[in-house]
């Protein structure tokens, strides 16, 4: 039995469901690069915003630790307990923005800004609210202003021997 070359050749109806199919594969790949296009995008803003947020954090614990040493001494707590550590709103803010100041921090992180929520609510503890602005890649068109971010912290003096 010898084979042809003709045997291997589809025969007419075969060519015209061939013919069909021509030039479907260059939709397909138009479209799955777009959908990967779309999810690198996404992919790129939601890590700039979260390294963003990292950063901001970072400041705010940085600058809560700063103003939790602003401390002076304050009354006895209780009977039998040593002074306690007492802190002044006005205190904690000053240390926070010498802190951010020091550290450059309005140039790593654009738009930083100190919240009025900064300060102290106890006497004890010192609250450190950090707002600043995010710019994602590829997508800073549909927000040309940015996604704000806020960072909240919190620092206890506390005394002890």
């Amino acid at each position: 039995m010898r084979r042809t070359a003709d045997a291997a050749a589809p025969t007419g109806s075969q060519r015209f469901l061939l013919r069909g199919e021509e030039g479907q594969i260059g939709v397909l790949i138009i479209g799955y690069m777009l959908v990967s296009l779309l999810v690198v995008s996404v992919v790129m803003g939601a890590s700039a915003l979260y390294l963003g947020h990292k950063k901001l954090l970072s400041a705010a614990d940085g600058a809560a630790l700063a103003a939790a040493d602003t401390f002076s001494l304050g009354d006895v707590a209780a009977p039998g307990e040593g002074p306690a550590a007492v802190l002044a709103p006005v205190a904690v803010q000053a240390e926070v923005n010498r802190y951010l100041s020091l550290t450059d921090a309005a140039e790593r992180l654009p738009g930083l800004a100190v919240d009025s929520e900064t300060g102290t609510v106890d006497g004890r503890t010192a609250k450190v609210v950090l707002t600043g602005v995010v710019h994602p890649p590829l997508v800073n068109f549909l927000v040309p202003d940015g996604i704000p971010i806020t960072a909240v912290s919190e620092a206890r003096a506390q005394l002890s021997q």
